[in-house]
């Protein structure tokens, strides 16, 4: 299991750790059969709450520790699960985003169009 946590590791190890295995990852099924894309609205209460239920459905733990950088990886930021639930429009904003487990068995992609899916390796 990898641990992209570890202090000695630099961005661009991290960068060299998750990219070149992103053809691996096994997206979760999004709106239907031939998209894993889910609408990634906070716009109003009810898309919202349809996007923290779906979010909460793939069972992290609230203390989970995760990595979300953007596609360059020129800006890491190091959070538990619990912040990124608790301020969704901060993340979830007009920039492309990945958001990578500490130990890298699920990533998350988010892009601006208001869309976001999940996947494990």
């Amino acid at each position: 299991m990898v641990n992209l946590l570890n202090p000695d590791l630099r961005v661009r190890d991290l960068r060299k750790l998750v990219e070149p295995h992103l053809h691996e990852v096994s997206w979760d099924r999004g709106v239907d059969e031939t998209s894993e894309w889910v609408i990634a609205s906070i716009e109003d209460c009810e898309h919202k709450s349809k996007l923290v239920n779906w979010l909460n459905g793939k069972n992290v733990s609230d203390s989970f520790e995760v990595i979300i950088t953007d596609k360059a990886w020129s800006n890491l930021r190091y959070l538990c699960w619990s912040q990124v639930l608790a301020d969704l429009p901060t993340y979830f904003d007009q920039e492309n985003i990945l958001i990578v487990s500490s130990n890298r068995t699920w990533i998350m992609e988010y892009a601006p169009q208001q869309i976001v899916r999940f996947g494990q390796w």
